[in-house]
C-alpha cells in the first residue's frame, strides 16, 4: 500500500509548473542530441550530465531533466533513421528497416507519427510494469548466472531463424559474423588482447553503432554507385529499360 502513497507524492512533485517546463526542455534537447548518429541516449544523458549540476537543480528536477533528455534521444534517433536510412542507435536498428521505405513512398510524416505514439504506449507500459514488478524482477535477475546467461544467448541466436523465415541461412550468417567481431578487443575476463592485430584502436573492439551505421548508410551508397554505373553503362536504347 505504499508504494501507491509514494506515487501519488511524487506525481505531485512532477506535475508542478517548473517540473513540466523542464521536461519540455529536456525532450526538446534530448531529440536534437538523438538526431547525431552515433551519440545515442546513454551518451546524451552523459552530455548534459554536468549541466544538471551547474545549474543546481534539485536532485528531483534533475532527475525529470535527464529522464526526459533519454527519451528525447531515442526518438531523435528514429527521425534519421525514418528520414536517412542512419540508426542514431542501436535500437533504431529496426525502425529504419520499415520506416525508410515508407519515406521513400513519400509517407515519412506517417512513419514519425506512427513511431512517436508506439514509443509512447510501449514507454507507459514498461514504467507501469516496472512500477508493479520491479522487486520481483530485482530477484529474478540474482539468479541469473553464466549458465541461464549462456542459455539465453543461445535462445536469441535460434530466434533469429523466424525473422527471416523464407532464408534462415543468411540470419544464421549474419549472428556468426556479429559474433565475429565482438571477439575483437580486450577480453573482459582474462585481459587477453584478441584479434587486435597489434592496433591499439582496436583495444576497445568494434562499436556496434559504427557497424550499423556502415551498413545502412555505406552499404547503401556502394548499391546505389553500382546501380549508377549499370545504367550509365547501359546503351541509350536499354537505359530507359533499365529504369
Amino acid at each position: 500500500m505504499d508504494i501507491w502513497i509514494y506515487l501519488s507524492q511524487g506525481f505531485a512533485v512532477a506535475m508542478t509548473p517548473g517540473n513540466l517546463t523542464i521536461a519540455l526542455i529536456g525532450c526538446f534537447v534530448g531529440t536534437i542530441v538523438g538526431l547525431l548518429p552515433g551519440l545515442g541516449p546513454i551518451n546524451g544523458v552523459a552530455i548534459l550530465l554536468p549541466l544538471a549540476f551547474a545549474l543546481h537543480l534539485p536532485a528531483e528536477s534533475a532527475l525529470i531533466l535527464l529522464a526526459t533528455v533519454y527519451i528525447g534521444c531515442e526518438y531523435g534517433g528514429r527521425i534519421s533513421s525514418i528520414l536517412l536510412n542512419v540508426p542514431g542507435d542501436a535500437a533504431a536498428i529496426m525502425t529504419a528497416l520499415d520506416g525508410y521505405p515508407m519515406a521513400q513512398q513519400g509517407r515519412g510524416g506517417v512513419a514519425l507519427s506512427i513511431s512517436a505514439v508506439s514509443s509512447f504506449v510501449g514507454s507507459t507500459i514498461a514504467i507501469g510494469g516496472i512500477i508493479l514488478f520491479a522487486p520481483v524482477l530485482a530477484q529474478w535477475s540474482l539468479a541469473f548466472g553464466p549458465a541461464e546467461y549462456f542459455a539465453l544467448m543461445i535462445f536469441a541466436i535460434a530466434c533469429l531463424g523466424s525473422m527471416m523465415a523464407e532464408n534462415p541461412l543468411k540470419s544464421f550468417l549474419a549472428a556468426l559474423i556479429g559474433l565475429g567481431l565482438a571477439t575483437v578487443g580486450v577480453d573482459a575476463n582474462t585481459g587477453v588482447y584478441r584479434f587486435t592485430f597489434d592496433s591499439v584502436h582496436l583495444s576497445d573492439g568494434v562499436q556496434f553503432i559504427v557497424v550499423v551505421i556502415g551498413l545502412f548508410f555505406g552499404f547503401g551508397d556502394f548499391a546505389d554507385a553500382g546501380e549508377h554505373q549499370r545504367r550509365t553503362e547501359a546503351g541509350p536504347e536499354n537505359r530507359t529499360h533499365a529504369v
